[in-house]
């Protein structure tokens, strides 16, 4: 596999000995690419190779890291199982600040140049959602590594000047993310929008088809999301949040259905000529056995025929990860194990780019009203559980593979399911916690795994089982966080100073406190 050399973020910059040149190939240049103007910035935001499922995300951290730390894929025990691939979490971390980071620098550069106020105003709305899907990935960067550069980060892209930039406190930045997705929203939903700018919106949104309303969907989902994940650490604050959001559905429109999820869909040339999606998940795709045995065949879940294979036998088992070596590559050759199902997985280049779901929302309100009260949290979590089954299988659909589809399940079907004593809401809180949280897991599976890591250590929910791995001193257990890259220690080092101590894998982001 060939390494892709990136120099680490752009809080490197500003090395004694190097000069402003010496940088400008590492940097995102609009002009080289693109008209320079704020739309097609804009659109450029979002063609991002850590949402749209490409091959070097997928095979290097998405699924081999984070799908083996959520327990969302099928992974073999073996030595040092949970040490990170520092090389891959470099680029994962480069990926952010030499992408989106710069990227959105560039638009608010470009923005804050216009001369006309005419076009101050309107181009606002740009400046303004491309903030939402900024604070997205923003947000979740905090989620693996906890403190992270962030408000002074980027500045050679958005003011020419080379600056080490300070880490900030990952609290301080969700604080100001929650803050400002509130300010956002209630922008877009009282912004008067000339007509050439909404239409300008139309022509360069391959994300919400150009619907103001759909994106003050998405960032009130956003909040809603953040709100819950540190409902732990800060009960009150994520509380008020909520309810906020969720008793004016006038005022704080959420994504309520399949036809409203934030996801970039692969047609035009955004879909794969190259099968990254198959080059993505490798040859061996296997399914999670918890995931799996323990969960989904006991409650007959009506997902599996489009999340996995059926084994030669017809029946579906996921890898368990007590299993020694031995005994897993045995049981490989008797074709024992499901694997992540060929026509909406791993041959499907018409996979979308998943931002947020209804799914994960009819999730995340389950849990507020379970917590909370303010509204039917059974209603909630059976919409959660009914919106996944219909994105599943809709994206099963619109595959190109050539392997058979499979038809949507009957109501009566899923009404069977939701009634599993596995499945069913009850009268009991915990038990009631249990299950929206494991049906969320299910539902981000592999292809979300980075959310599907975060609400696993946020919530402990479902009960997973690590074996120690005596063959590492450095990370002998799942780890809690990433660690750092090395560029930063060195490069940056004085700034780096102020994480050191908790740069290590059983340190833990600030709202992993249960």
């Amino acid at each position: 596999m060939k390494k892709i050399l990136v120099l680490s973020t752009i809080v490197i910059l500003g090395i004694s000995s190097c000069k402003k040149q010496d940088f400008s190939n590492y940097y995102y240049n609009p002009e080289g690419a693109v008209t320079a103007n704020v739309p097609s910035l804009w659109a450029g935001l979002f063609n991002n190779n850590r949402v749209i499922p490409k091959y070097w995300n997928l095979y290097t951290f998405l699924i081999p890291v984070l799908g083996e730390y959520s327990q969302t894929i099928g992974y073999t025990n073996g030595n040092k199982i949970y040490e990170q691939p520092v090389n891959y979490t470099q680029n994962r971390w480069d990926d952010y600040y030499t992408g989106v980071m710069a990227q959105y620098r560039e638009i608010e550069k470009y923005y804050n140049n216009l001369s006309s106020d005419a076009d101050k105003r309107g181009y606002q709305l740009f400046l303004e959602t491309a903030r939402i899907f900024f604070y997205d990935q923003t947000a979740q960067m905090v989620d693996m590594w906890g403190d992270i550069p962030f408000k002074d980060a980027g500045q050679l892209n958005s003011t020419g000047n080379i600056a080490l930039a300070k880490y900030d406190n990952g609290k301080d930045i969700y604080s100001f993310i929650l803050t400002d997705l509130k300010r956002i929203g209630d922008y877009l939903d009282t912004a008067n929008i000339d007509a050439f700018y909404l239409n300008q919106l139309a022509k360069y949104d391959f994300v919400n088809n150009g619907s103001v309303v759909e994106w003050e969907r998405y960032a009130n989902s956003l909040r809603l999301r953040l709100a819950m994940r540190i409902s732990y650490e800060d009960e009150s604050t994520a509380k008020s949040i909520a309810q906020e959001i969720l008793s004016n559905a006038t005022k704080y429109p959420v994504v309520e259905t399949v036809d409203q999820n934030v996801q970039i869909k692969l047609t035009g040339n955004l879909v794969s000529t190259s099968n990254d999606i198959r080059e993505g998940f490798g040859i061996d795709p296997f399914a999670p056995g918890k995931m799996v045995d323990s969960v989904m065949v006991p409650s007959g879940d009506v997902r599996l025929p489009v999340y996995f294979t059926a084994n030669k036998n017809g029946e579906y088992h996921g890898v368990p990860n007590t299993w020694n070596a031995s005994r897993v590559t045995d049981s490989t050759t008797a074709n024992y194990f499901s694997r992540y199902d060929s026509t909406t997985f791993t041959q499907n280049n018409h996979f979308p780019g998943i931002i947020l779901t209804s799914a994960e929302v009819s999730f995340l309100k389950a849990e507020a009203f379970e917590r909370w009260g303010g509204g039917d949290a059974k209603a909630a979590y059976e919409a959660g559980i009914r919106n996944s089954i219909q994105y599943y299988y809709y994206i099963n659909s619109i595959s190109d593979w050539s392997g058979a589809k499979d038809p949507m399940p009957s109501d009566a079907a899923i009404s069977t399911f939701l009634a599993n004593p596995i499945v069913a809401y009850g009268t009991d809180q915990q038990q009631n916690l249990l299950k929206i949280a494991t049906q969320k897991w299910i539902d981000f599976n592999v292809m979300q795994a980075q959310q599907a890591w975060a609400e696993w250590r946020r919530t402990k929910m479902p009960v997973l089982y690590f074996p120690t791995d005596a063959s590492s001193n450095l990370s002998p257990n799942v780890p809690t966080k990433l660690l750092y890259p090395s560029t930063e220690s060195i490069l940056n080092s004085v700034n780096y100073q102020s994480v050191k101590s908790t740069d290590n894998v059983t340190s833990k982001v600030f709202w992993d406190v249960k």
